[in-house]
């Protein structure tokens, strides 16, 4: 079927058939809906808004056939936005306390405000660098937990693994993390520390 000749009822038929047809109409129809609604509901990007779009979308692929009827996916689909929008801004919060602490602790009088915001972004690329060089897998379960804030559970589903190998996976990127930037240096360990969530 054409997506552009679809309708809501055809879509929710096809979205549990696992049809793309649906998930092209969706787009087609929901995504530029749920981008302003995303803009509207929180103060963030319209990068921002697309990306929670996206991942929502995503999700709603993921579990096409848990929905009884159209009415349930729509109402998915504002929820989850609106849901995504709030960690955006709770990512954002945790973001700036801990560049504050970090700020606390090395921002002192001899180093102005400025020098001391540049030595903490490097050090988060050197975080990021290293995050890159870990094995291929071990890298998508790190980004994901870390920087995309999923749950063990939402990774094991989308990457099809066990929730036991997920968390060995995260635990063994995190030992690797830390070793690598001990050798580097100390103050990678601190920032490592207050970057990742307690």
């Amino acid at each position: 079927m054409n997506p552009h000749a679809c309708n809501d009822q055809d879509c929710f038929r096809l979205l549990q058939q696992g049809d793309s047809v649906a998930f092209h109409y969706l787009i087609r129809v929901y995504f530029p809906v749920l981008g302003r609604y995303a803009c509207r509901v929180a103060p963030i990007s319209n990068a921002e808004a697309e990306d929670v779009v996206e991942e929502v979308f995503l999700k709603l692929w993921e579990r096409r056939e848990q929905f009884v009827d159209f009415g349930e996916v729509k109402g998915f689909l504002y929820v989850s936005v609106r849901n995504g929008c709030l960690n955006v801004l709770r990512s954002r919060q945790r973001e700036e306390t801990r560049a504050a602490t970090f700020m606390h602790l090395y921002g002192n009088d001899s180093r102005g405000s400025n020098e001391a915001e540049i030595i903490y972004s490097e050090l988060l690329a050197e975080i990021r660098r290293s995050v890159d060089a870990l094995p291929a897998k071990m890298r998508e379960i790190f980004i994901l937990s870390h920087y995309k804030k999923m749950s063990n559970e939402a990774i094991a589903a989308r990457l099809n693994l066990s929730h036991q190998t997920v968390r060995n996976q995260k635990s063994k990127a995190l030992a690797l993390l830390r070793q690598w930037l001990k050798q580097k240096s100390p103050l990678l360990l601190v920032v490592l520390s207050i970057w990742l969530p307690h």
